[in-house]
């Protein structure tokens, strides 16, 4: 599962949540949608068969697909800034800042679950947040990621710097993230 996949799927499942404000920004980098030419995940079109559309507004930068998407009284507004969290969006008042990270859906050899969520949890740690923040890892859900994130939940530093990780489905739903 892609990390825009991650990211959009999981934007969608904090508005949906009692509380959600209006509003959801999402950043992908265009490295995350498209190899050399080939795209590897249209955002467009994922935006669209999930209900999602544009909202007439010029596009800033090289990227078609930036720009805000809306669904109902809830928007989703995709951008290409770094420095920013992948997904931030509010709940109750609090803000929501994730990062997001890819992953395979059938594991493979190796410890590319364990690098992946490795590394998204040390970007985690820098994030510039408040005491009010909720902090998130938001990962595929997989088998290898479940138990990952069932151990690593407990870990101390990690259970101490308060940071949640959330598993997002290609269904909708997301476990983990108790707002």
């Amino acid at each position: 599962m892609l990390e825009a996949e991650v990211a959009l799927r999981l934007a969608e499942f904090i508005l949906s949540l009692p509380g959600s404000g209006a509003m959801a920004s999402v950043a992908i980098d265009a490295a995350s949608t498209k190899v050399r030419e080939t795209v590897t995940f249209d955002i467009g079109r994922f935006m669209a068969v999930t209900g999602w559309e544009p909202i007439k507004e010029p596009q800033l930068g090289r990227n078609a697909w930036t720009g805000a998407y809306r669904r109902g009284d809830k928007t989703i507004r995709v951008h290409s800034r770094p420095g920013e969290g992948d997904v931030v969006a509010t709940v109750d008042g609090r803000r929501i800042i994730a990062e997001c990270t890819n992953g395979p859906l059938v594991h493979k050899a190796g410890r590319a679950e364990h690098s992946l969520l490795t590394t998204a949890l040390g970007q985690t740690l820098l994030f510039d947040v408040s005491a009010d923040d909720i902090a998130v890892v938001a990962v595929p859900d997989t088998l290898f990621f479940r138990r990952l994130a069932e151990v690593w939940r407990e870990r101390p530093l990690v259970s101490r710097a308060g940071i949640k990780i959330a598993l997002v489905n290609r269904n909708g739903t997301v476990v983990g993230l108790v707002v």
